[in-house]
């Protein structure tokens, strides 16, 4: 007995002793290891840290104050005051404007007290803010009295919302801090006769953007004004030699062509946006050449007409040239011809988005899909938004027989499971070439079951996709043999499906039971169900119509 009592003693001093050296260890642990720990917590997490102790004040605080949306605060004046007080040396971010979305408008803002929001926040000094965003609601407001370069001398991206100054005045305010480098106006959609006259002149002071200081802007994104002579937009080529990035919305149908030929871009220029509204078709953008754009990476041309077959000629410029640099390609329409001539001329095109504001018709065909999958190497994420048609399209199981460059077998049939056993190995051999492909959304373009199965089981680093599936009350019986080959697709996290037919539901519901990683799934069926009986590793919303 008393050798069991000594050994208990002994496992007690030890446990003791162990409890005290962990305590001892974590004491000892570097500050960046506790701040690493911190930026992994929510909001309401970091909160309760900072009221630990005053050291976890100390670590916590800059990061909970680093970002401030001012609108989140119904007593915003107060805030203002207390903020700038404790913690106005760890404020990075502010934004005029709510945290969820930036076109919620809280419900106790009026036009008073916006103007009194706005005086309490930007006159007083943010000695290392480094991004501000101003979202005009109501009223008319004059910010360039502000002293911008005293209060806040280390602001480097200022973005004003729904502004009723002209681009100049509010460009000539920013250009008092030398060290900003990015500069955001959008004009509001509320203007009064006085301010329409304002916006119609011609921009007059062309040298305003010779007023930078040091290399001027990195990125400058303005809403379209009028030009007759060309000299600001030619002035970007001479005032600004570092820019990154040149974004200009808003361009009337009759002045593209007139934009096209004025525009002159530094060769530093990586990323180019330009947003047309028109209701004529668009001539070509003959601006956009290799000789202009020498290091062009992303390129964004977006416009609304109906219908969009108006606007197909926009590109034909664009597709003449090679583009070896291009790694980003958003557009409204795209044909299938120069679906086959964007695979040769962007060999490096890493993500296409073919997003039309109003789809009215399918675009892309089984033709521009095959020669996008099979002729892109490095593409990464697929957006093709079209309109869904009881009548489209379907990708079949033999289109990815085709797609994958592996013989199809004459006969075959994903329901017997016999059969199945024996072409997995060599289907799952023969993936597609964009084998890296991560993000796939093809909306508009149906799916046979079978296809949706070979399509998992050909792109092993899927982990976002959204489909539609039609295969009516005859379709594929999903069993194990299916997946052993290849083992379970581990990588599909978000699986959104726009339209199933009610048949197939149950076909979709054992899918996911092979595939555990989901953590996000989203069905929309042509009738109103029942809820599917979720598997325990997804998250299978409610079936809408």
């Amino acid at each position: 007995m008393t050798t069991v009592s000594l050994a208990a003693s002994k496992r007690e001093v030890s446990v003791t002793s162990l409890k005290d050296y962990t305590a001892r260890s974590y004491l000892k642990l570097p500050t960046a290891v506790y701040r690493r720990v911190a930026e992994y917590c929510d909001t309401r997490a970091r909160r309760r840290l900072s009221h630990v102790s005053q050291s976890w004040r100390a670590l916590v605080s800059p990061l909970l104050w680093e970002t401030i949306y001012v609108y989140d605060y119904p007593d915003c004046t107060t805030a203002a005051a207390h903020i700038h007080k404790q913690y106005k040396q760890h404020v990075r971010h502010l934004h005029l404007q709510s945290r969820h979305s930036r076109r919620d408008i809280p419900t106790w803002l009026d036009s008073p007290a916006e103007v009194s929001i706005i005086g309490a926040w930007l006159e007083v000094d943010w000695p290392c803010l480094e991004s501000l965003s101003i979202r005009f609601l109501f009223t008319p407001v004059d910010i360039r009295i502000i002293d911008l370069a005293r209060n806040m001398p280390e602001i480097k991206n200022l973005t004003v919302e729904n502004s009723y100054l002209p681009w100049r005045d509010v460009a000539k305010w920013a250009l008092a801090v030398p060290r900003i480098n990015d500069l955001s106006l959008s004009y509001t959609d509320e203007l009064g006769d006085s301010d329409k006259r304002r916006f119609a002149h011609l921009l007059g002071d062309y040298n305003v953007l010779q007023a930078a200081q040091g290399d001027g802007f990195r990125r400058l994104r303005l809403q379209y004004q009028p030009d007759e002579l060309g000299v600001f937009y030619a002035s970007i080529l001479r005032t600004q030699p570092m820019l990154r990035e040149l974004r200009i919305d808003r361009i009337p149908n009759a002045h593209v062509e007139l934009l096209s030929r004025q525009l002159c871009f530094p060769s530093s220029l990586e990323t180019l946006c330009l947003g047309m509204e028109t209701s004529e078709s668009l001539p070509p953008l003959t601006c956009l050449n290799p000789r202009s754009l020498p290091r062009l990476k992303r390129l964004m041309l977006r416009y609304n007409v109906a219908p969009l077959s108006q606007c197909q000629v926009a590109l034909d410029e664009f597709t003449k040239h090679e583009w070896p640099r291009l790694q980003g390609l958003i557009v409204s329409v795209l044909t299938n011809d120069q679906c086959r001539r964007v695979v040769s001329i962007c060999p490096n095109l890493q993500v296409l988005m073919v997003q039309p504001e109003a789809p009215a018709e399918h675009q892309i065909h089984n033709t521009g899909i095959e020669a996008l999958l099979k002729g892109l190497r490095h593409l990464r994420r697929l957006y093709l938004v079209q309109q869904i048609s009881p009548i489209g399209e379907m990708l079949t199981d033999n289109f990815i027989w085709k797609a994958t460059h592996f013989e199809p077998p004459k006969m075959f049939s994903l329901r017997k499971s016999k059969r199945w056993e024996s072409w997995a190995p060599k289907l799952a051999s023969s993936p597609w070439v964009c084998a890296s492909l991560q993000d796939l959304s093809l909306c508009g373009v149906y799916l046979s079951f079978p296809a949706l199965i070979q399509l998992l089981s050909t792109l092993p680093q899927l982990q976002s996709l959204k489909v539609c599936i039609r295969s009516g009350t005859v379709g594929t019986v999903i069993t194990s043999h299916m997946f052993e080959p290849w083992g379970r697709h581990s990588r599909l996290r978000h699986l959104t499906i726009d339209d199933i037919h009610e048949a197939d539901l149950p076909r979709l519901r054992k899918l996911c039971e092979y595939m555990p990683c989901i953590r996000h799934c989203r069905i929309l069926s042509q009738k109103t169900t029942v809820h599917p009986r979720s598997s325990p590793s997804s998250e299978t919303s409610s079936l809408k119509k």
